[in-house]
């Protein structure tokens, strides 16, 4: 057969989260009303996963329906017909950067960051002792994640104070009953069943004003039903800096406080001067509670027989004077054991590296200078290589974010692109990927496939009076795109890679 030849620049976008589909859209905007050569684009957004949207899907948490509503936008993007998913494709595995420069003119990185940061202290490795990220992935139907979580401990502690960890203490208390409308694998909703979780310690380091909560998301806490939220009032008692930083900070900060004060002030409206006896006084009522412990800094998880039993907290106090700005803290020499039987770290995510590709492993993102890939921290540019989203600048930011970055990037890359410096794809017949990936036994999953699956899996909802239930594998999910697939496989084809 002869191969077709395509005019129109050819891009690459490896990563189908929102901050690759938002590159993809600002792509197709500058195509469209901007590029002074006319000549038009095509986009190809690869993922190892089956299934697009990265973090949108599996980070988000399943009782967050209005944030995954941005889904939707995505979607409407992704339908354009200029756009291509190539799902199950690992970049390093199945596609190489040498063959990304054979096929197109650039390549965006945008693969996202779900390792977890450790915290580097004892016993960090005990049975009980988990990454943020784990638990989400698990909760969320990641085909990478593992099928089943252990929901055996009473006590839990949650180290960490952002959304992400609100999310972890939120979903450890909430009863299955309260997961029946969501999205979760049915696997998942069995695990939730088996819950026993009572308590709940949110646990930072550094006092409330600090915190890195949004406020919608703090709010959403004490809509739990059956959840007793319990603050210490001490923790509330700011000293110059924190009140400082309290008045000059935006209203994030402020609306953050301001939650938490009401959550202290129904203590004492309830006659219960101290957060050991607003959390006794909820337990003996049949709730659950999730409790926050500022100024803590965890300094060893024990251990008994292998497993969490406990957690070495150090209290934490602010650095006086002038060198105390900006919520410095130091041990006051003070420890404090809490009874756990299970420890979450939520202080944030690393990107992994990519083969090939140049990565800082200091501050685990792509170097690069506004979206241009660095041959390393501060070096060269590589031509025709870019990156956005979190890989690009870290773990920051809400899922709007991704966008600005991804414009920012996108606006270099199309700089190159008109500049004409960026050689021609040695082979820009839109094919040829899809022949290469056969050919290496990629059991690729295409946009009709994904379309499959979903439509499965909302049929999957549909029969249980919910918008969606997800498949539990990537096995599953496999099974459902070849099914879709209307032509027969070759008799001379290689058989297809399965998980």
């Amino acid at each position: 057969m002869t191969p077709v030849t395509d005019s129109r620049f050819r891009v690459a976008v490896v990563g189908s989260g929102p901050a690759g589909v938002y590159a993809s859209e600002a792509l197709l905007d500058w195509s469209d009303n901007r590029d002074p050569s006319g000549r038009g684009i095509v986009v190809d957004l690869i993922d190892r996963l089956p299934v697009p949207y990265g973090l949108l899907r599996h980070g988000v948490a399943p009782d967050h329906p209005r944030i995954k509503g941005i889904a939707r936008t995505l979607e409407g993007i992704a339908a354009d017909p200029r756009i291509r998913f190539l799902g199950n494709v690992e970049f390093g595995r199945d596609l190489t950067l040498d063959d990304v420069h054979r096929f197109y003119h650039a390549v965006v990185f945008s693969t996202g960051a779900l390792a977890d940061r450790r915290l580097g202290i004892p016993g960090e490795d005990l049975e009980g002792s988990y990454g943020a990220a784990e638990f989400v992935t698990w909760y969320d139907g990641h085909p990478d994640a593992h099928p089943e979580w252990a929901l055996t401990a009473e006590r839990a502690a949650v180290v960490g104070v952002g959304n992400v960890a609100l999310d972890v203490a939120r979903m450890l208390v909430r009863s299955p009953e309260q997961l029946e409308p969501t999205d979760i694998p049915e696997h998942v909703r069995a695990g939730f069943g088996t819950n026993t979780t009572r308590v709940v310690s949110v646990i930072g380091r550094r006092g409330p004003v600090h915190a890195k909560f949004t406020p919608l998301e703090l709010r959403e806490m004490a809509k739990v039903e059956g959840v007793t939220v319990v603050v210490d009032p001490a923790d509330l008692e700011y000293d110059d800096d924190e009140a400082r930083t309290l008045r000059d900070s935006d209203r994030r900060v402020g609306q953050v406080c301001t939650q938490l004060e009401k959550w202290a002030g129904a203590q004492r409206e309830a006659g219960l001067g101290t957060a050991d006896e607003a959390e006794a006084a909820a337990l003996a009522a049949g709730e659950r509670v999730v409790r926050f412990r500022f100024h803590r800094s965890p300094v060893e998880i024990l251990g008994s027989d292998g497993r969490v039993s406990g957690l070495r907290l150090a209290v934490t106090e602010p650095v006086p004077g002038p060198e105390g700005v900006g919520g410095r803290v130091r041990s006051s020499g003070r420890t404090e054991d809490l009874q756990v039987e299970a420890v979450y770290r939520a202080v944030g995510y690393r990107s992994a590296a990519l083969e090939g590709v140049p990565f800082d492993h200091d501050s685990a993102t792509i170097p690069n200078d506004s979206g241009r890939i660095l041959d390393s921290p501060g070096g060269q540019h590589l031509p025709g290589l870019f990156t956005a989203g979190w890989v690009k600048r870290g773990p920051s930011g809400v899922i709007g974010t991704n966008r600005s970055c991804a414009v920012e990037t996108v606006g270099q890359l199309a700089t190159e692109l008109e500049s004409g410096t960026l050689p021609e794809p040695a082979e820009p017949d839109p094919q040829a990927v899809r022949d290469l990936l056969t050919d290496r036994g990629v059991d690729l999953v295409d946009g009709g496939a994904w379309l499959e699956i979903d439509a499965h899996e909302r049929g999957l909802g549909e029969a249980a009076g919910r918008e969606r239930t997800k498949l539990p594998g990537r096995a599953e999910m496999l099974e459902v795109a070849r099914a879709s697939r209307t032509s027969p496989t070759s008799p001379t084809a290689p058989t297809a890679r399965t998980p």
